[in-house]
């Protein structure tokens, strides 16, 4: 490259290429716009910029002055001209949000750095590339904004993207409060619309969804629907059914999806939304197949920017978990490098020592009841280092997620301890922790490919240690609190599989910790697999599972028991089940046996009303067609009616006058 001889020395290139600068430089970067975007918004005028530049720049920004030669005067003229210059690229709040540009001058005006020399021998006889790249200059203006003046960002001519992604930074940095107060105003009033605010819609979603604000993301949904062209009125839409679906409303994720894709058919988001949306209800070889469409159609557009998103729908129609593990993974460097670990991690071994008792209870034989588990010496001492980088956030009672999304932000620094000392994959508290991580993070194929298989290696390496004392089954009940980070990711697992359609794994995990683990079922497995069995007409199991547990006030299991009762020929004793379950559950058995019955709103945010209507339309919806398919529905109706001809008892205090 030819050097340019008015070029500052030691800036050909710029110094957001420069590879030798000191590691905290990008930080310095940081600190020094900061103060630039108080100042446009304190002192916006050239001269007093260039003042507050030169003082502050050798303050914050020494690095800057390394590239310069020492003598003053060229330190001088160094600063005014990178003052000016950006002056000139800052949007500046009295144009508009919009980039002043320099000054317009003649070569023989004073320069407008204020240095007193015109400018044919002051800032018009340099050059320099752009110092800092392609920044967003404006989230350093809009940083210095009060939040009560963001409102005044819509109406001025600020750059979408630049405001998008001043938002983004927002959110991503925790601020979803400071984010929305940006966006909100920008669907103000009631003029139309257009696909141009898009990135400020899904912003905004986002930011109320973490701030829980879902009555508004609702009814911006519908603002959009009313007052947006096409394009955006489909995005709407594409967002609605991402809820819809979440919500396991898929009949009215798929109407929503219809509409969205009708109003923009060649949406290429579309491809990735139908895939995602088929594989939450389960649906993989569809997804599969739908991924391949889509990557052949997408492809035949010959468009540089969908290459990306047509490789990773063909990964996913070879195999869509691993397709959508990708896609996250990608963007997220913390959660590649904990899945390159896990897939390098040593394989389960026995690290845990334990004692046991023998007890006996009223529904089975003495069995071994283990109390706490000590790791080994070494794994003692690495799980306090653990603890002193991981921020722990165990979930209370018998939750199995904890929603702490905010471990990620130590990520780093936990990854580079498992990193260099994989023998934590043998702690089950680690474990325990990990698994919890993983689920929060908000991407498909996640849990299938990396939640899944650190649950399933928590469950062998439990598996391994329970056996190596050589006898049969042993207990680890809930109530020892050290046996808790054991079990989470157990039942976490178990109910993943049951959620989707993983049967036979759900009935193994679930029978091993209702029948042995933790025999007082804290986390209510015991309805799931009842139901799981009437399923597979495992009616031996199911009337066991009713043996362990004769007073469940549950409908579930007491109605199955009946089913299996019955389907096992013994139509006496499942028509004296079925009369006790009338008294104990008969708004249930009311519903069941109703010819048509007609779905029922959850109760509340204060949880499902034991024998209310809601409880009743759970077991229902889930359960009446293995009811019709044994033809016991009618069965059950002549079952209750009161026995023809018995002659009706009198009340008990009459019966001693009889």
């Amino acid at each position: 490259m030819q050097r340019n001889p008015n070029m500052i020395p030691g800036l050909q290139t710029g110094l957001n290429m420069d590879t030798t600068l000191p590691p905290d430089f990008e930080h310095q970067i940081e600190t020094l716009l900061s103060l630039a975007g108080r100042q446009a918004l304190s002192d916006p005028t050239p001269v007093a910029f260039t003042q507050w530049f030169k003082l502050a720049v050798p303050v914050v920004m020494p690095a800057l002055l390394e590239r310069i030669p020492p003598e003053p005067a060229e330190i001088d003229r160094f600063l005014r001209f990178a003052a000016l210059n950006l002056f000139a690229e800052l949007p500046m709040p009295g144009h508009d949000l919009q980039p002043v540009g320099q000054p317009k001058q003649a070569r023989n005006d004073p320069c407008a750095c204020g240095s007193g020399q015109k400018y044919k021998h002051c800032c018009g006889a340099m050059s320099m590339p752009p110092l800092f790249g392609n920044l967003n200059l404006l989230r350093y203006v809009l940083d210095a904004y009060p939040k009560s003046r963001l409102g005044e960002v819509a109406a001025s001519k600020a750059s979408i993207d630049a405001v998008a992604d001043t938002a983004y930074q927002w959110l991503d940095g925790g601020d979803a409060a400071r984010a929305s107060a940006l966006l909100e105003p920008y669907f103000s009033g009631s003029g139309p619309l257009t696909v141009r605010v898009a990135p400020l819609f899904n912003l905004l979603m986002d930011s109320w969804l973490e701030l829980g604000r879902s009555t508004k993301r609702e009814r911006l949904i519908d603002t959009i629907l009313q007052r947006g062209d096409r394009p955006l009125k489909s995005d709407a839409l594409q967002r609605r059914t991402t809820m819809l679906a979440d919500r396991g409303d898929h009949a009215g994720a798929w109407r929503t999806f219809k509409q969205a894709s009708e109003l923009n058919p060649n949406d290429p988001a579309l491809s990735f939304l139908e895939v995602t949306t088929l594989l939450s209800e389960g649906r993989v070889s569809e997804a599969q197949s739908r991924a391949q469409w889509w990557a052949a159609f997408l492809a035949k557009q010959r468009d540089p920017q969908l290459a990306d998103l047509v490789d990773g729908l063909r990964e996913m129609a070879k195999d869509p978990h691993a397709g959508m593990m990708g896609v996250a993974t990608s963007a997220n460097a913390d959660l590649q490098r904990l899945h390159d670990l896990f897939l390098a991690a040593p394989p389960p071994a026995v690290r845990h020592r334990f004692d046991f008792f023998m007890e006996e209870s009223e529904h089975r034989a003495a069995q071994a009841v283990a109390s706490e588990f000590v790791p080994d010496a070494e794994l003692v001492k690495l799980e306090t280092r653990w603890r002193k980088v991981f921020p722990q956030a165990k979930p209370s009672l018998t939750a199995l997620q904890n929603d702490a999304e905010e471990v990620w932000d130590n990520a780093p620094a936990w990854l580079a301890l498992l990193q260099k000392h994989p023998a934590l994959w043998f702690s089950f508290d680690v474990l325990d922790d990990l698994v919890m991580a993983v689920d929060t993070v908000p991407w498909a194929g996640v849990e299938q490919r990396l939640l899944v298989p650190m649950a399933e290696r928590a469950a062998e390496q439990l598996r391994l240690t329970l056996e190596s004392q050589g006898g049969g089954p042993v207990e680890c009940p809930w109530g020892v609190l050290s046996h808790r980070p054991m079990l989470r990711p157990i039942a976490h697992l178990a109910y993943i599989c049951n959620d989707t359609g993983n049967w036979q794994r759900f009935m193994e995990l679930a029978h091993w910790l209702v029948f042995e683990l933790n025999s007082n079922d804290n986390h209510g497995l015991r309805d799931d697999l009842s139901c799981a069995y009437v399923r597979f007409e495992r009616w031996t199991d199911m009337l066991a599972l009713n043996d362990r547990y004769p007073d469940d006030m549950q409908p579930a299991l007491a109605l199955n028991a009946v089913l299996a009762t019955f389907a096992s020929g013994d139509t006496t004793a499942a028509q004296k089940m079925i009369r006790l379950a009338g008294k104990d559950h008969p708004v249930a058995v009311k519903m069941l046996l109703d010819a048509a019955p007609k779905p029922v709103k959850p109760d509340g945010a204060y949880g499902i009303a034991v024998g209310g209507k809601y409880e009743a339309w759970l077991y229902v919806s889930k359960m009446r067609e293995f009811w019709d398919r044994q033809k016991a529905l009618d069965w059950a109706r002549e079952a209750l009616k009161p026995a023809k001809g018995k002659p009706k008892m009198p009340p008990p205090e009459q019966q001693s006058l009889l």
